[in-house]
């Protein structure tokens, strides 16, 4: 079965939001109360080095298949080079993305089976997802990466469990899962950040 987008995406993917006063706040969730989402998160959070260690055996395979090392223990390959802008932290951008575990289909390693968790690309087009870069709205991972993308650019992205949801996982996510994106960066915005949000991006880094 393949969950939702607003099942899986406001349960898991976004953990803040960044609002126009330059102030990030918890979320609130059709379905879910506040205080589950923040207990979930806050869980999350204690996955801890040893869970990277075992985390990353599929990561370490295909880094030999022609993936790159990113920070924190990424692993993507640029499937398409983009040639607009990287966003700065902070700037409204809109990006397409799957969502798989137990490996990319095709490139799974061990008996289990890839099995797509979410995907931007619905029957009738694709509905892109919008969040701010860098300014921790989303798994630490997709931060990391996002900021490190061009405008158009596509990659497969390998995300370990420290940088997704750890150790106990969320929703239709297990425990210790390694995340599989396929993900395009589709528009970053223009905008210019207001003195405030430049504040609060100083006085807090990602």
């Amino acid at each position: 079965m393949i969950f939702s987008r607003a099942t899986v995406l406001a349960t898991a993917l976004l953990l803040a939001v960044f609002h126009s006063d330059n102030h990030v706040s918890s979320l609130s969730l059709s379905g879910s109360s506040r205080r589950d989402v923040l207990a979930q998160t806050a869980g999350i959070a204690i996955g801890g080095a040893a869970s990277s260690i075992l985390a990353l055996d599929t990561a370490v395979v295909n880094a030999a298949e022609g993936y790159q090392d990113g920070p924190e223990g990424l692993k993507y390959l640029v499937t398409q080079e983009g040639s607009g802008q990287k966003p700065e932290r902070g700037q409204k951008i809109e990006t397409s993305y799957t969502l798989w575990i137990n490996g990319f289909p095709g490139e799974e390693e061990g008996a289990a089976k890839a099995k797509q968790i979410d995907s931007s690309k619905k029957p009738f087009g694709d509905s892109p997802f919008k969040v701010r870069a860098g300014v921790k709205q989303v798994i630490r991972g997709w931060d990391l990466s996002l900021i490190d993308m061009k405008e158009g650019e596509s990659r497969k992205l390998v995300v370990p469990p420290e940088l997704g949801y750890g150790a106990k996982g969320i929703g239709p996510i297990p425990g210790q899962a390694t995340l599989y994106f396929e993900m395009t960066l589709t528009k970053v915005s223009k905008e210019e950040l207001t003195p405030q949000a430049k504040e609060w991006l100083e006085a807090n880094p990602l």
